[in-house]
Formats: C-alpha cells, structure tokens, sequence
C-alpha cells in the first residue's frame, strides 16, 4: 500500500474534445487504485464545449483535478511541455481527450510494474484502434506471447510501435530530464519516447487497455497517409539532428522505409505527383535503393 502523497499523474491533454472528453475523463476516475493520483488539464484554449464539461467534473472531484490555466494557443509541442512541467506524481500517465482507457485495473498495473522493474523508464500497453470514419475496431498486432517485452532506443527508432500517448506510462523525473531545446522542434509522442527511453529500457505490457481514436478532427488524424509520412520525413532529419547522430542508421533505415511507402501510393498511380516522387527519390534514398526502385517503378516516374 502507498501512502498519502500523490503518487501518478495523469496528464489530460485537451483541444476541442467536447465529442469524447466525458468517456475519457470517466475511464480516469474508474480507475482502482491503492494509491493517490491527481489530474492535470492541458487544454490549449478550446473553443467548443470542452473546458465547461471539464468544469463540471472538476467541481465534483475538487480533490482531484488541477486545471492550468488558459494561454494562447500553445500548439501540441508547447502544451506538452507546459503540461509535463506541471505533474508532481511520482509517475505519469498521459491521455489524451479523444481517446479513453478501457481497463479500471490500468493504472495499477503500469504502476505496480515500473516499481519492480527499476531498469525500465516507461511502459505501454497494447491498444485498439477506433476509426470513426470507417466505423471500424482494430486490435494493434504484437506477436508476443509473455507477460511483457523489454525494447531500447533504437528498436523504438526503427519502428514507433508505441503508437500514441494515451499508452504510456513514464517515470516523471525522466520526462523533467528532457531538454528545453527539445521542445524547440514539432514534438509527438515518438520522439519524447526516444528521448526518455535513452534513461532505460521501455517495456511493453500486451494487453488491451486503452482506445485510440482516429477521427477527422484529430491533430494526425485528419491528415491523408501521405501528408503524415511527408511530415514524419521531414522530422526524422531535425530529431538524427538533435540526437547527435546517435541512431543515425535506424533513422535511415526508418526513413527509407516511408519513402518507399510514398512511391507505392503515389508513384505508379498519380502522374500529377511525379515531380515531388522524383525529388523525394532523389534527396532521400540512396544509389543501390534507386536502382531497386527502377525495377518496380514505370520509368515515366523518374525521369
């Protein structure tokens, strides 16, 4: 048993939520825990509903929710930072207002595990993914069939299998640990991972607890596949470059990879984008992959 002191965290990131900020702030409070949580708000000036229904509840759990105060409009990188900056748990759990936990045992369990696991900075569990447009429940595929997996940093570079903030779970002091120049950059949930997974390993908990939802208002959701691979390119060069080159090969190898992912969607089926699959090629894959890419590509695409 824990004592009386705040012990986790959770950071309810908020913008223009009023559609799903009830069942997310309802997973928080049906959460069974031998320990004392508190509630941080990070809204980034909503102009819907969100922040009255917020209101409500916070004056029915007066005990439990701290809302920061309202700013300009902060963005998601600064919002964050604010929002780090103001949890005072010893662990912290991030969810963000369209998405919902679905496990009232999550909490504990993420808690109970970075207690015994002292080598470990952070921990996520597996997730469905709602997508509202297509009226559809994927399930996020992991191959493993153990109690938990242990990953570093340079497997989570290859690859962001984490997939989004409402997941994790950290150690506060590692996320106070991040650089104020950090939050100089476009900052999502990968590359704060990257960051605090350089204090120790992350560990993946596979089982379902939480909800993703993907719907049109979303900050990455309402982008088209092709517009978040362009974007994570151009990202993948600042964060090799804030980490000194550290994992210089994966991020390569990462962004090859989306490259790749871009000529398939755009190359061979839209002519109109040519041009920006040419210079794509050009600036980002290397010699050998080219001649590859000759072979699957109609030669009108590169040219």
């Amino acid at each position: 048993m824990y004592d009386k002191k705040i012990i986790c965290s959770v950071l309810l990131v908020t913008y223009n939520h009023e559609k799903y900020i009830q069942q997310a702030i309802e997973s928080i409070l049906e959460q069974k825990t031998n320990f004392n949580y508190e509630i941080i708000v990070a809204d980034d000036c909503s102009t819907d509903q969100t922040n009255n229904i917020i209101a409500e509840y916070a004056n029915e759990y007066p005990e439990l929710f701290k809302i920061l105060p309202e700013q300009d409009n902060l963005g998601i990188t600064l919002n964050y930072k604010r929002g780090f900056a103001a949890c005072d748990g010893e662990y912290l759990a991030v969810l963000e207002g369209d998405d919902y936990w679905t496990d009232p045992q999550r909490l504990q369990k993420h808690v109970d595990f970075l207690e015994s696991n002292k080598a470990c900075v952070l921990t996520f569990n597996q997730f469905v993914v709602h997508d509202m447009k297509k009226k559809r429940h994927k399930v996020q595929p992991w191959s493993w069939d153990k109690s938990f997996q242990l990953i570093n940093t340079s497997e989570l570079v290859l690859d962001n299998f984490i997939g989004n903030f409402s997941t994790c779970v950290y150690r506060t002091k590692n996320i106070k640990m991040i650089k104020e120049s950090l939050y100089e950059l476009t900052v999502y949930d990968w590359m704060t991972n990257i960051v605090v997974s350089q204090e120790g390993l992350i560990a993946y908990l596979p089982e379902v607890m939480s909800v993703y939802r993907l719907h049109p208002n979303g900050t990455w959701s309402q982008k088209d596949e092709v517009e978040k691979l362009n974007e994570t390119i151009k990202l993948i060069d600042d964060y090799d470059y804030f980490l000194e080159k550290l994992y210089h090969e994966e991020f390569k190898l990462h962004k090859n990879r989306l490259v790749e992912r871009i000529s398939i969607i755009e190359g061979p089926l839209d002519i109109k984008n040519k041009e920006s699959v040419k210079n794509i090629i050009k600036k980002y894959i290397p010699p050998i992959f080219i001649h590859f890419l000759k072979l699957v590509i109609p030669p009108k695409f590169y040219k």
